[in-house]
């Protein structure tokens, strides 16, 4: 049936140029920062001519704003908290922290932009900071969990939650600045979280969240 199939074509073809401009402007603001990156720079990179790229961004705000919403690590952050199955406090904080590190390394360029923008660019500074507080937010009802069962202490947990997740961005900071040869997150990780846990922790022994 190729009159409904040449349609369908069109719109993969469509949305795989979209990925495609989405994808090189990801590497082209990582490297040159909103204000140094051009749409021609980009278009350039993602092979496409400029005309293309206006006909799905109209400018290079609309398409930074494209590239955060696509490239976004919180839904997967929240999957990560989401997912926690029965297991000591220590083994789940440190799983999940673990994971985050990971995350932040697979979106390094995003990450970048995070970093150049943040400063300078409200817009950008604004979506960085919803994902961290909506990120705090899923790991305060992870700790909430622990505090309800017994197996944490009553505490503030919103700063436990908010050291936690700066505790792995300043690591993940610290590793790209002076490179792997400082301690690596399986080491410091779990040191960290009992570190954390240490004045918080349940007296009873052997508690798992539920």
């Amino acid at each position: 049936m190729p009159e409904t199939a040449k349609p369908e074509t069109r719109k993969i073809q469509a949305e795989k140029r979209r990925q495609e401009i989405l994808d090189a402007a990801l590497k082209v603001f990582a490297e040159q920062g909103y204000q140094g990156a051009t749409i021609s720079q980009i278009s350039e990179a993602a092979g496409t001519s400029l005309g293309l790229l206006y006909h799905y961004f109209p400018n290079k705000k609309a398409l930074m704003e494209a590239v955060i919403a696509e490239h976004s690590f919180l839904p997967l952050l929240k999957n990560i908290i989401a997912k926690q199955g029965k297991q000591s406090i220590e083994s789940v904080l440190s799983q999940l922290c673990l994971k985050f590190y990971r995350l932040l390394e697979s979106k390094k360029e995003l990450v970048a932009i995070f970093l150049r923008e943040g400063t300078s660019n409200p817009a950008v500074s604004q979506v960085w900071f919803s994902m961290i507080r909506q990120g705090v937010t899923s790991l305060i009802s992870l700790l909430d969990q622990g505090v309800k069962q017994g197996v944490l202490k009553e505490h503030r947990l919103d700063v436990t939650a908010r050291t936690l997740m700066s505790a792995v961005v300043m690591l993940y900071l610290t590793r790209e600045a002076y490179g792997e040869g400082f301690t690596s997150p399986e080491d410091f990780i779990p040191q960290m979280i009992a570190s954390q846990l240490s004045g918080i922790k349940s007296p009873k022994k052997n508690r798992r969240i539920e």
